[in-house]
């Protein structure tokens, strides 16, 4: 299921200031990676909040919980990203990392998600806030995580991925017996040594 609002948070940041199209403005976060011109894609590259590339392979050995977003999203979104924060700090320190990726990344520049999640608590070495290509990050919910996406629409599943990336399970974050699962399913990942032969297992 996926949803679509407008509308800003008076003490979240504001998208006034950035309305444009990808032809008006190219900074560099929108250049379209290399891999982009795969045929499907298993990976990806995109811009963390930081400024810097993150890629798909880097979270080798963590599992990941991967959801998308949009900062100017007045309601539904920051309750998702309240409920993503709670599951980080269950796993706190723990070989886990949360992958939050816009859904409106002409708006969501790295400038704009450091200051998000800022006002989130997110710390840097587990939650990544990641945007680029529209175009891009359409085929990375598709391909990479089965899910449809479109500017400021995106599904309202967390996706657990294993240590090597493999999606594990999709949870409704606004389900608690869902969200309890998810939690169990982390549990059980973080002590696999090895993929199972069958990863959708």
């Amino acid at each position: 299921m996926a949803y679509r609002v407008a509308g800003n948070l008076r003490d979240w940041p504001s998208a006034a200031a950035h309305h444009g199209s990808e032809s008006a403005v190219d900074p560099e976060y929108l250049k379209l990676p290399a891999d982009g011109e795969s045929s499907w894609m298993d990976s990806f590259t995109l811009t963390e909040r930081s400024g810097r590339q993150v890629q798909w392979k880097d979270l080798d050995g963590k599992v990941r919980i991967v959801s998308f977003f949009f900062s100017s999203c007045p309601a539904n979104c920051l309750r998702q990203n309240q409920k993503v924060h709670e599951v980080q700090q269950a796993y706190a320190g723990k070989a886990v990392v949360c992958v939050s990726i816009t859904c409106d990344p002409d708006t969501d520049s790295p400038e704009r998600l450091r200051e998000y999640a800022t006002k989130l608590g997110a710390p840097a070495d587990q939650w990544l806030f990641l945007t680029g290509r529209l175009i891009y990050i359409r085929r990375v919910a598709n391909e990479l995580f089965g899910v449809t996406l479109d500017k400021q629409t995106h599904t309202e599943r967390l996706i657990v991925c294993d240590k090597w990336g493999n999606v594990r399970g999709t949870f409704l974050w606004n389900k608690l017996d869902e969200m309890a699962q998810l939690r169990l399913l982390v549990d059980k990942l973080l002590v696999e040594t090895e993929p199972p032969a069958d990863a959708s297992m």
